[in-house]
């Protein structure tokens, strides 16, 4: 477990049930001895798999402690509060929010939405000034980290742009002092990697949950809150900034800030629509001047894996739109635009490729082999483990990402064939029984114990499976009634067709499936151990009455002799001398 990293699994919990391969868009999920695990390297650190781990071992990195520290200290720490907190806290005003956010121990609040308007005024010059080209918006640190990882021949296309939340982490940096601390408060589990990567702008990142279980501890409920005048953001509101959560909200504020011409804009959000999106991407005209908003978070940042807010997109968006376009409170500190920082970065441009490693044809076949895989028709694709396709799971066996036991139908198929190699090794007869008292399954001895049709049913029918048990032998009300009871029946003996037979029947699952098994007693060797069961059975019977009977006659003799003893020390006198 690696509790460092944004997301990671906590490994006692997991239940390799491999969904989180399944909904990983990159299949950053490594199993080993039967856990899985969180690959820093491959992961974009969306934060899907932390909402649909069914036994919650998909884990988000707790960094309120660490906050709170923070807070002991004397230098003041600032919060960068995400423009989605609208859809998030409906419940609160504005003001209430900043007031309980206050009493925290925080010294003001900004909006995130700040940082975002530089980051327009910045684009839209970058534009202005680029010529064709396809040019990616950075404001959203998982989308970068899945281009410079999954699709390096476009990292030279990511705008060198600090995001939103580094370019406002930089402004209250020259508003308030260099020495201050940033925390941002926010729906993105990738911010968290983002503070992670660029500590001397943003010293922690929390998610909105981390800030309601935080407000639960302390008791603070801000809807209960009288904020005063001073409980509002610093240094003031946001305007066109208050749109970027929303899927195309970059690309609004782009349009209506105006000098756009000759630029296509296209917004994609969901990181199943973006990879099916930049598919081809390479055969578009290199005259043409487009600009990509790339948002991660399928319907915008409002619909993050840091929320709990389970109202729709469109209520969430509503929202957000009402608070943007709601009125706002003149600027209560000098000229802002003094001193703003240069927000462009190299830092997008690196590239962290994370090539496939190429493997021959014979690699894969053998990797398959190994997992029953012998040819096509074996290759069912089911999904089971995790993978699209088992040539896919052959793959990741081979890059050491996967183990063969993550495949269904082989685990199926082995302990089919191990439970049939038992069965048929057994000494004894054996059948399963369905609750229709049909065969689920037999050995060729109980065939031939219950009958000759049955054995030749055998013959052309290996196992008997679907046969039903009421043609086939005289005692099948023994079974019926195990089914219905419950409870087990432990050697009987039954007549069948002249032969004595030993039966015990128990149950698999209870009302479902139930076990008979079947000795001959006729046999030679079976009825001889039989006589001597029964010879010991009665012995050991008899032993307990002769032991009961030495007890009591043992117990009866030394109250006797307790008795004798009494009398012989303690005399009766004569009742005339006792009177003298």
């Amino acid at each position: 477990m690696d509790n460092m990293q944004a997301v990671y699994t906590e490994v006692n919990n997991c239940q390799d049930c491999y969904k989180c391969i399944r909904e990983c868009p990159v299949k950053a999920i490594k199993i080993e001895s039967d856990r899985a695990s969180i690959v820093k390297d491959l992961c974009i650190f969306c934060g899907r798999c932390t909402l649909i781990c069914p036994s919650g071992a998909k884990k988000v990195r707790d960094d309120v402690s660490r906050v709170k520290r923070m807070l002991r200290r004397s230098r003041p720490v600032y919060i960068s509060l995400a423009p989605s907190f609208v859809s998030e806290f409906s419940d609160f005003t504005p003001q209430s929010l900043v007031a309980g956010i206050k009493k925290l121990g925080f010294t003001g609040v900004s909006e995130t939405a700040l940082g975002a308007e530089l980051v327009t005024a910045s684009t839209s010059e970058f534009l202005q000034e680029s010529g064709p080209g396809i040019y990616i918006s950075t404001a959203c640190p998982s989308a970068v980290d899945y281009i410079r990882k999954y699709k390096p021949e476009l990292a030279k296309s990511l705008v060198g742009l600090q995001s939103p939340l580094m370019a406002h982490a930089s402004m209250m940096r020259r508003w308030y002092g260099e020495t201050i601390r940033v925390v941002f408060i926010g729906p993105c589990v990738a911010k968290k990697t983002e503070s992670d990567d660029f500590p001397s702008l943003i010293d922690a990142a929390l998610t909105f949950n981390d800030l309601r279980r935080w407000f639960e501890e302390e008791g603070i409920f801000p809807e209960l809150t009288c904020a005063s005048v001073d409980d509002d953001f610093v240094p003031t509101r946001a305007y066109d900034g208050a749109l970027y959560p929303l899927d195309g909200g970059m690309v609004s504020t782009l349009k209506s800030n105006g000098n756009t011409a000759g630029v296509n804009f296209m917004h994609i959000s969901g990181i199943g629509n973006i990879k099916q999106a930049l598919a081809g991407i390479d055969k578009i005209d290199p005259a043409s001047k487009l600009f990509l908003e790339l948002l991660v978070c399928e319907g915008g940042c409002v619909n993050g894996p840091g929320t709990s807010a389970k109202e729709g997109t469109i209520v969430k968006n509503l929202r957000v739109d009402q608070y943007r376009n709601s009125p706002k409170l003149p600027v209560k500190e000098g000229n802002l635009i003094t001193g703003i920082p240069d927000i462009r970065t190299p830092y997008c441009i690196v590239t962290q490729s994370q090539k496939d490693k190429f493997w021959a044809e014979d690699d894969i076949q053998e990797a398959l082999k190994t997992a029953g895989k012998s040819s096509t028709a074996d290759e069912l694709n089911c999904g089971g483990c995790g993978y699209n396709s088992c040539r896919d799971f052959a793959i990741a066996m081979l890059n050491g990402m996967a183990e063969r036991q993550m495949c269904v139908s082989y685990m199926r198929k082995v302990a089919t064939d191990k439970a049939s190699v038992l069965l048929q090794r057994m000494p004894y007869g054996v059948v399963l029984v369905d609750d229709r008292l049909h065969v689920i399954e037999s050995n060729k001895i109980f065939a031939d114990l219950i009958g000759n049709d049955a054995a030749m049913l055998w013959d052309a029918k290996p196992g008997l499976k679907g046969a039903d048990m009421r043609k086939m032998i005289g005692f099948h009300k023994v079974f019926a009634n195990v089914l219905s009871s419950g409870n087990d029946l432990i050697d009987r003996n039954v007549d069948e067709n002249g032969r004595l037979l030993n039966l015990s029947v128990f149950t698999i699952q209870r009302h479902r499936i139930i076990c008979g098994i079947i000795q001959d007693l006729h046999q030679p060797g079976l009825m001889q151990e039989e006589v001597m069961r029964r010879i010991r059975q009665v012995v050991h019977e008899n032993m307990g009455t002769v032991q009961k009977v030495a007890y009591l006659l043992g117990e009866n003799a030394a109250r006797t002799e307790t008795m004798l003893n009494a009398l012989v020390n303690n005399p009766v006198k004569d009742s005339a001398n006792e009177q003298g």
